[in-house]
């Protein structure tokens, strides 16, 4: 009868139907795959589709048999094995392979009944001669597993894999790579978006330069790779072979992340909890308080001077409305932690005059020493911004420049500001759906944040090895800029329904679209982040007062930059480079060559990326540097000053004359 087959792994004749919907955990009892929605498969005739279905009868419910499966010669010669015929059978018992070296499950396979020669169902459609879609001349399976350099993955299996060669241009691919499927259902990707299957990353893609999303490793333009235009997901391909046939491939819908912990802290910082950081700060006082009695013993009216000797007057829910409404929302700014003062309900002390104002907390309750785990050999000493050079630092722990106040270990010249200070050790970050762990690192990786290199301080997930540093954890999740009447948005990856590059409005280069960055919907206006002047000094209060006589002679305000660059009081006392010469002659370079000074990358070098050539660190294209464009020698402001024992003038406690 048409449509019904009798085949030696099942008893009862087979019939032949459509399968219409298929759950994920049907599989074929021959090669142990998938049965795909709307394809013809085989099923047992004799099925009963009740819900009770006894032990009996469930050999035959769960029965489905490929139609190309059903169709596989019972009997085979193979090229590598010419002297026997192999015979079909089913239910390897943990056989091995002898091809691929890969346990044979509950499936069929291929076997040798008188030199026991086991071979599974993918090693026996090995074709001697093989035309493939990735090279132009024919490649020859070698009779012998060798080792050698995959020109596809790019690394070398030992003897593990049988192998391709082209004999005329020596192209040579490991079985396992030409045997990889053009097209690929990735269940720790999207089931609905199928990886396909390059020979090179496409042409659009290279400006940017890519990592894995597998093993967050750089994925190299000449190799091959899976990936997912639509997602921007990209994975080498011996990562997703490694992944799929392991079992390591997992359904992204049924990993429904971390279920809600009340006490982890969840950022960004949103606009239903503008005062999140402050909130943290608020927490971190109340571990170190000493008694219930302390807390509530009252506020002084009046507390110690601020840089100009003025006395701070308290403002809070009884006298707080005349500095509201005299004081903009903008300039309401906390000289401590840098964060807003919400009046109501925040108290506050401040001097008007001085543009000078500390939270209650920051005032008096902070504790005056503490040790953080990322500095336990010592304690940090609290400090005010008036202790350091020129009232700026640079906080050890996100690495950004802040004008507030600090922790410091002066013997390690190590900082870190109150924020960071109070940071907790896990968090829960709207970018991921896993809770992330402080750690500290001592290998370069890149962040998934901002996709530099990050080293140190970070927060990592211990499942998905996905990370980001503490700067990208501080982000705001919304920001308001000058250019745009809404709000912007901070955006992850994957960006779905947008059809075009995402371009930055500030600079006109093109967002690498992996990477977080600054979005309006409503207006299709995009921002990196470090264009953003809220995001690269969001740690610096403007309209700060600034006074030191070894920098000036009168005091300085601390103004927003405009366009790319700072005013000079600013920019230059903010990052301690007021000493740095337009052209420096660099012992360790060249002599007749003098150094260049550059307040960005220059424009025809931001497209290929650039190392220093001191520390070797990437050069961040927004950042000074000192380069040659004849030696094509770059570097670091930085690394040049501290190489020539200038920039250490900068970083003391006692500022001393430069020699």
């Amino acid at each position: 009868m048409e449509g019904v087959l009798k085949h030696f792994t099942h008893d009862h004749p087979l019939i032949l139907f459509k399968y219409n919907n298929s759950p994920a955990d049907v599989l074929c009892y021959g090669c142990g795959d998938p049965i795909i929605t709307n394809t013809y498969v085989y099923r047992c005739s004799n099925t009963t589709p009740r819900s009770n279905a006894s032990q009996e009868d469930s050999s035959c419910t769960n029965y489905f048999l490929h139609k190309t499966c059903s169709t596989l010669p019972p009997n085979i010669q193979h090229d590598l094995h010419i002297q026997h015929m192999l015979t079909l059978l089913h239910d390897g018992g943990g056989r091995i392979c002898s091809f691929c070296v890969k346990r044979i499950r509950k499936q069929f396979f291929y076997k040798c009944t008188t030199c026991y020669f086991d071979v599974c169902l993918k090693c026996s459609s090995l074709q001697r001669d093989l035309n493939h879609a990735s090279h132009n001349h024919t490649l020859t399976l070698l009779p012998l597993k060798s080792s050698h350099f995959c020109s596809a993955c790019g690394t070398d299996q030992g003897s593990k894999d049988f192998s391709y060669l082209c004999k005329t241009c020596l192209f040579w691919i490991h079985n396992r790579c030409a045997s990889a499927p053009p097209k690929l259902i990735f269940k720790s990707h999207d089931i609905d978006h199928p990886l396909v299957l390059d020979y090179s990353l496409p042409e659009e893609y290279r400006i940017f330069g890519v990592s894995c999303d597998l093993c967050r490793e750089v994925v190299d333009p000449s190799r091959w790779l899976y990936y997912c235009a639509y997602c921007r997901y990209f994975a080498h391909i011996k990562c997703v072979l490694s992944a799929t046939e392991s079992g390591e491939d997992r359904n992204i819908n049924e990993d429904v992340g971390d279920v809600d912990d009340p006490d982890l802290v969840h950022f960004p910082v949103s606009e239903d909890n503008p005062s999140l950081l402050y909130q943290l700060i608020q927490k971190f006082a109340e571990n170190f308080s000493t008694s219930t009695d302390e807390r509530s013993g009252g506020k002084a009216d009046k507390i110690r001077h601020c840089g100009n000797g003025h006395s701070l007057v308290l403002f809070d829910e009884l006298n707080n409305k005349n500095v509201a409404e005299t004081e903009s929302s903008d300039s309401m700014i906390c000289d401590g932690c840098v964060q807003p003062i919400l009046s109501p309900p925040d108290s506050f002390y401040g001097c008007i005059d001085c543009n000078f104002f500390l939270h209650t907390i920051c005032a008096a309750e902070l504790p005056r020493e503490f040790r953080h785990a990322s500095h336990p050999q010592h304690k940090l000493i609290r400090c005010d911004r008036m202790s350091k050079p020129n009232g700026f630092f640079k906080c050890r722990f996100c690495n950004e420049i802040s004008s507030g106040m600090l922790y410091s270990c002066d013997s390690c010249e190590f900082y870190i500001d109150l924020v960071c200070a109070a940071m907790p050790s896990e968090i829960k970050h709207d970018a991921h759906k896993h809770k992330l762990i402080y750690d500290n690192v001592k290998q370069y990786r890149c962040c998934d944040g901002c996709g530099w290199n990050c080293s140190g301080y970070i927060f990592r997930c211990d499942i998905c090895n996905y990370q980001i540093d503490v700067d990208c954890a501080r982000k705001l999740g919304r920001i308001k800029h000058r250019w745009d009447e809404h709000q912007l948005c901070l955006m992850y990856p994957p960006v779905k329904g947008h059809p075009h590059d995402f371009n930055c409005e500030r600079c006109s280069e093109d967002i690498y679209p992996n990477s977080w960055f600054y979005h309006c919907r409503k207006c299709d206006t995009s921002f990196h982040d470090w264009c953003l002047d809220q995001v690269r000094y969001k740690n610096i209060k403007y309209g700060a007062i600034v006074k030191d006589d070894d920098l000036h002679q009168h005091s300085l305000k601390i103004s927003p930059p405009v366009a790319r660059t700072f005013p000079t009081c600013v920019k230059l006392a903010c990052f301690g480079y007021t000493r740095a010469v337009r052209k420096l002659i660099f012992k360790d370079h060249h002599n007749d060559h003098p150094l260049v000074l550059d307040y960005s990358l220059p424009q025809e070098y931001q497209r290929f990326g650039v190392s220093c050539n001191l520390c070797p660190k990437e050069v961040h294209p927004s950042r000074w540097l000192y380069y040659c464009a004849d030696c094509r020698y770059f570097a670091h402001m930085k690394c040049v000053l501290s190489a020539t024992e200038m920039f250490q003038y900068f970083n003391r406690r006692e500022i001393r004359e430069s020699r």
